[in-house]
């Protein structure tokens, strides 16, 4: 389960001055660019023109955005294509969430603190051939708008190729095979993700395809709630088991804090992760390594420990997602601010591969404050979690930010999102997610259309479980071990694969002897096949029934 109240409360951390505003020379301006002053809009609810504060353009800018009813609103003509939108803004109160529509379609965005007027870049828009409407407001409100430039821009790059070396040296096999399919992916494909199997199973009776990643939460493992009687609704034995029809795990960990619950009608035992639901300091836990604090810490970690090994003991890898919106500081264990939350980090990491040898993890952190990264050597991937008002919502400003900062070190990944994002209108902008994971709850009638749901799961840029297993196996490595060789592969997750041999390439494949049999555990297999007396030349071939 997620923080209620998403898109507004989680959106806060998104900027703190890192989605700065993008700033353009004069003689960047296309002849063809539009121009349009917020002064000559359609103004509703409190909106009103001003001029008192100096460096706008035209006749003034508008203010007085204080209610999601006050907007400004315009109506355009245009060439149809892409085009960059830039905003003149001032957000004199703070940094400031926006929100938007295109042509009917949400976008949405952060200002971040500034008292005089400067320029945010809002990403890629798309125009049509003839009128087009934009409006701007609501959000958080408290800026203030002096104009919108729309400047023609040509087709979007997919952000460079991710190294798929995890920060793990120790990785396993499966947990790297994982990382390099994914890595393969970025840029050319968006992999679908879902947390909870009940809404995987929607999915699938609406468009006949299934989400390659399943979500899962282990808050109930936390000893804090097992004190109170919680029993986790979704074992950690339910979740190896999805190995077998061949999901990919992601797991996040909604920690209850380990001591000092208030446990009152307000603030209940069950709500302890909320920081404002407990009393426990991160902070002075870490400070203190002899602490009872610290070591309740340390039996926390212990106790998912446990759970991640049985995924361990599988073979199965998992995209690990704990510690998440760290920079929100909803959460107790960003609470105390940035150096706290980076050394918690670092703990849970060393605690985790270092103590208790867990090297089936891809670490993945959703806290996207520059001033909360822990460091490349312990973060595999990048996520964001984003609740838009309109789901439709391109995300492209928040993409162009992160992909300025990790293009080419890291994956990025859009790890919560409130219903299923539109992936063809995403990839059109060049806003490429390695992959999605939906937070339940925002599907099924009341959630979003079924048509949609159904268009984005057929769609030819999502990779759905089905296009997984479809793919073919493969030998991608082969050594001398021994008196035997190793070969190592993937294939379909949970598949029977059979590896023949034979001393003939030209021999009829149905004539080679099998050499083996086993079942593809992480998506991969590992074995060692002992090499025949004076075997001379061999070759192996890897097969599913």
């Amino acid at each position: 389960m997620a923080a209620p109240a998403h898109w507004f409360d989680r959106r806060l951390t998104k900027t703190l001055g890192f989605l700065l505003a993008a700033w353009w020379a004069p003689a960047a301006w296309s002849a063809t660019a539009l121009l349009l002053e917020a002064e000559n809009g359609t103004l509703t609810g409190n909106a009103y023109v001003s001029a008192a504060v100096r460096g706008y353009s035209g006749s003034g800018y508008v203010t007085g955005l204080q209610e999601a009813t006050d907007t400004i609103h315009w109506s355009f003509s245009a060439d149809e294509g892409l085009y960059r939108m830039l905003i003149a803004f001032r957000a004199p109160h703070g940094a400031k969430g926006f929100e938007g529509s295109l042509n009917g379609t949400g976008f949405s965005g952060f200002f971040p603190l500034t008292t005089t007027f400067a320029q945010f870049d809002a990403g890629l828009v798309e125009l049509k051939s003839g009128t087009n409407t934009l409006w701007l407001g609501g959000g958080w409100n408290w800026y203030e708008i002096d104009r919108v430039r729309l400047i023609p821009a040509p087709a979007p790059g997919p952000p460079l190729a991710v190294a798929p070396a995890l920060c793990d040296p120790e990785a396993t096999f499966a947990a790297r095979a994982l990382m390099a399919a994914l890595a393969a992916d970025y840029g050319r494909r968006t992999w679908t993700g879902q947390y909870e199997t009940n809404e995987a199973a929607y999915i699938r009776s609406l468009s006949g395809r299934r989400p390659a990643i399943l979500g899962f939460d282990f808050i109930d493992y936390s000893p804090s709630r097992a004190a109170y009687g919680a029993r986790p609704s979704f074992p950690a034995e339910a979740g190896v088991a999805l190995e077998q029809p061949g999901f990919i795990a992601t797991i996040s960990w909604h920690w209850n804090a380990p001591t000092n619950l208030l446990n009152t009608a307000e603030q209940p035992w069950w709500s302890g992760f909320y920081t404002r639901a407990t009393t426990f300091d991160v902070a002075a836990a870490l400070a203190s390594t002899n602490s009872a604090e610290y070591a309740l810490l340390l039996r926390d970690i212990d106790v998912i420990a446990a759970q991640l090994k049985k995924f361990a003991d599988a073979n199965v890898p998992v995209l690990w997602r704990p510690l998440h919106e760290a920079d929100g500081a909803w959460f107790w264990w960003g609470a105390k601010g940035p150096e706290p939350f980076k050394a918690l980090w670092r703990l849970l990491y060393q605690r985790l591969t270092g103590w208790h040898g867990l090297h089936n993890l891809i670490w993945v952190l959703s806290s996207p404050d520059p001033a909360w990264y822990p460091g490349d050597d312990v973060v595999d991937i990048f996520g964001v979690d984003q609740y838009p008002a309109d789901p439709g919502d391109a995300l492209a400003s928040i993409w162009g930010e992160l992909k300025t900062r990790f293009d080419g070190k890291k994956i990025l990944a859009l790890t919560e999102f409130g219903g299923v994002p539109d992936l063809e209108r995403m990839q059109r902008l060049g806003v490429w997610w390695s992959y999605f994971v939906a937070w339940t709850g925002n599907l099924g009638p009341k959630g979003m259309p079924a048509a949609t749901v159904t268009r984005i799961y057929q769609s030819p840029g999502a990779v759905t479980l089905e296009e997984l297993q479809a793919r073919p196996p493969v030998i991608t490595d082969c050594q001398r071990a021994g008196a035997g060789l190793n070969l190592r592969g993937a294939g379909p997750r949970g598949a029977v694969f059979r590896v023949l041999a034979s001393s003939s390439l030209a021999a009829p494949s149905g004539q080679w002897p099998e050499a083996a049999a086993q079942v593809f555990r992480g998506g991969v297999f590992d074995l060692v096949l002992p090499l025949p007396p004076n075997p001379g030349q061999m070759f192996y071939r890897l097969v599913t029934p």
